[in-house]
């Protein structure tokens, strides 16, 4: 079987570059996630969110399913080519004529931005650390007590931060912050999200290059097998500079209708989550 993949992500286009084996991680409905070492990339069907680890196929949600692939399999990195290996089959990939997202995140946003977010946040009728930023998202979590104890605990570790900050504390303030990966359910936990969009957040201040964020790479660095691997691979991403669609698109930001669009496309509450992030450092600057 022959098959195009129509959009990649540049962090994604590296790591395949450097590497020639891997073997699939996992199989989500319209995701294949493919293991290369320490890394995951992500085979997604047609039309879906763009990512740094993406590798958007030509084919829909439903043929993707249809694909008899299963974690385990090999996988081979050839000039252009990604090949899954089955006992009986083996499906290409070709990646050679792919556009390039550019998922590297190196350029500010207007200060004017927090409002807007703010606007996004509050009609964000959703689960997640939207519930403590925007008080009207709070009704979708009654009697749901998993979700309330995590959004409790997490206000409890961004009010702390927020106290440090004032102090300039940001020994404190980043073991705060570090607490909350892992926290959440899910594929990617809210707590990785939200800490995503703090990385991506003191990029679009223009802090990314300040003690307190030196601080707080590092210690999520060192404190990354506290989440699953999918997460991981995404706080990893971030790390690096590297960062989804709607997130990079906040450098040159659109309607807030625009933007609460690009975000509820992603996950089921990951794109609010990272939001709140980059939203929760808007306030931590400016306030």
């Amino acid at each position: 079987m022959h098959l195009n993949i129509t959009t990649i992500g540049s962090y994604a286009l590296e790591i395949l570059n450097s590497v020639s084996e891997g073997l699939v991680h996992s199989v989500y409905r319209k995701t294949i996630n493919i293991q290369f070492g320490d890394y995951l990339l992500a085979l997604q069907a047609d039309l879906s969110p763009v990512s740094p680890v993406s590798l958007i196929t030509e084919i829909d949600a439903a043929s993707m399913e249809t694909l008899p692939v299963s974690p385990g399999l090999k996988v081979k990195v050839s000039p252009g080519i990604l090949s899954i290996y089955g006992s009986v089959f083996v499906i290409n990939f070709y990646f050679l004529e792919a556009d390039l997202f550019e998922s590297k995140l190196n350029s500010k946003s207007p200060q004017l931005l927090r409002d807007t977010l703010k606007t996004v946040l509050d009609h964000s009728a959703t689960e997640g650390f939207s519930t403590i930023f925007a008080p009207a998202c709070r009704k979708e979590q009654e009697n749901n007590l998993g979700a309330e104890l995590v959004t409790a605990a997490a206000k409890n570790h961004l009010t702390a931060c927020s106290t440090y900050m004032q102090t300039a504390d940001y020994e404190k303030a980043t073991e705060e912050l570090v607490s909350l990966i892992g926290l959440g359910v899910g594929l990617t936990p809210s707590g990785d999200d939200f800490l995503c969009g703090v990385l991506a957040g003191l990029i679009l201040t223009g802090n990314s290059d300040g003690t307190f964020t030196s601080l707080l790479k590092k210690r999520i660095g060192t404190s990354l097998n506290n989440t699953n691997d999918i997460s991981r691979t995404f706080l990893r991403c971030a790390l690096s500079s590297h960062f989804s669609k709607p997130i990079k698109d906040l450098v040159f930001p659109a309607s807030a209708e625009d933007i609460h669009a690009s975000f509820e496309a992603v996950g089921h509450s990951s794109g609010f989550d990272s939001l709140c992030g980059i939203y929760y450092v808007y306030t931590l600057i400016l306030n």
